[in-house]
């Protein structure tokens, strides 16, 4: 198959993109990948993705940015562009990430004639900078992804909890179930341990991710000076939270540079714990699933996570971890103190971890996405004869 993977946010930096990439290319399809200029674009990362790439690019305009009509005509030649660049591809699959994509994807699936399948990382109209958009954009954008939704060959989610909404909301088949895992091959055992019993939360330091929330919870660990808090990463939130720990003298709490994509389940396996907080703050963060938390369970650790629909459905059916009733320093704190001192419970959840990334992991996952484009394609060419 010839496959045409779209996003319009940074292709390098979105790790399900890089994914999909890499197992397209190993089961030996042809792989060709549009994307579009943004904030996060640097030549030498786009230079690093292993297929064809072309980066399409509106020039801003000169001037006042603020009238929605430039905005909206900006917009417009954007999706012309992209589109003019999808045919170009000649691909018998389009595979589209989130809905900004799916336009341009859409118009150009309808020129050429080839499967489109749609890739919903979230519930993008449920997100919480979209919620400040005018009421008439929102109610656009719901019309118009139900509209597609319903001509697509496929929609596919991150989760269980998004196929179910977006199935009830727009009518449509219950949409395909590929989630944010690790490749199995990344998954690592035997690293040695840090000495002292480390919890990390990785990633990007953002707002209801559960950074200051470990740091909130330090206090209430001191007395277990073999117990440490870990932060790896990077973001607006990183002066608050050494500021806030400098205040709270959490000596209980270390910061971690930021490492390479590919280091991250490594680094992760010499810890002893991940966390996996999601506030829910908007119906998308409630409905998604981190990347992160199959990122832990690929290192062998056993997880804390918030309460939310995905996270209940994996620790129900693999037992990998401590959900915390509520996000408070207290519950984070009494998880904690139970995974450092009940060493039976910690070893039934480092089993738990295991086995979900045996069975959930990308190439399982994907493989029942490719089976079902490869049965689009033959019967799209046998429309076509």
């Amino acid at each position: 198959m010839k496959i045409c993977v779209v996003v319009i946010n940074s292709v390098w930096y979105d790790p399900r993109v890089r994914k999909q990439i890499a197992e397209y290319l190993r089961l030996g399809h042809e792989v060709r990948v549009v994307g579009h200029r943004c904030n996060r674009y640097e030549q030498d990362k786009v230079a690093m993705i292993p297929a064809p790439t072309k980066i399409v690019h509106v020039d801003r305009y000169q001037g006042k940015q603020r009238s929605p009509f430039k905005k909206l005509h900006r917009e417009h030649l954007r999706k012309v562009a992209v589109t003019e660049a999808i045919i170009e591809t000649g691909a018998d699959v389009i595979h589209a990430n989130d809905y900004d994509a799916l336009v341009p994807a859409y118009a150009a699936a309808k020129k050429m004639g080839c499967v489109l399948i749609y890739d919903s990382h979230e519930v993008y109209v449920e997100n919480d900078f979209v919620k400040r958009l005018p009421t008439i954009f929102i109610r656009y954008m719901k019309m118009n992804e139900r509209r597609i939704c319903r001509r697509l060959d496929q929609m596919v989610c991150v989760s269980h909890a998004a196929a179910e909404y977006f199935a009830n909301i727009y009518g449509i088949p219950r949409p395909m179930v590929v989630t944010n895992c690790a490749l199995e091959r990344e998954a690592v055992s035997g690293m040695e341990k840090h000495p002292q019993f480390e919890i990390l939360n990785h990633g990007q330091f953002y707002e209801g991710r559960g950074y200051d929330l470990m740091i909130e919870a330090a206090p209430l660990l001191r007395d277990l000076p073999e117990l440490r808090l870990a932060l790896r990463g990077f973001g607006r939130m990183e002066e608050q939270l050494r500021k806030r720990t400098e205040e709270l003298k959490a000596e209980n709490v270390i910061f971690y540079p930021k490492v390479l994509v590919q280091e991250l389940i490594p680094e992760a396996s010499k810890s002893h714990v991940g966390v996996a907080i999601t506030e829910p703050i908007c119906l998308n963060f409630k409905l998604s699933v981190s990347n992160k938390l199959f990122e832990y369970a690929a290192a062998g650790l056993p997880v804390i996570m918030s309460d939310i629909p995905e996270h209940r459905y994996l620790n129900e059916k693999y037992g990998f971890g401590i959900i915390i009733p509520d996000n408070s320093p207290k519950a984070f704190a009494e998880a904690a103190i139970r995974l450092y001192t009940d060493k039976e419970f910690y070893a039934k959840c480092v089993e738990g971890a295991k086995r979900m990334t045996e069975e959930v992991n990308w190439e399982n996952e994907f493989a029942g996405l490719v089976k079902f484009e490869e049965s689009c394609v033959i019967h799209h060419a046998l429309e076509g004869t």
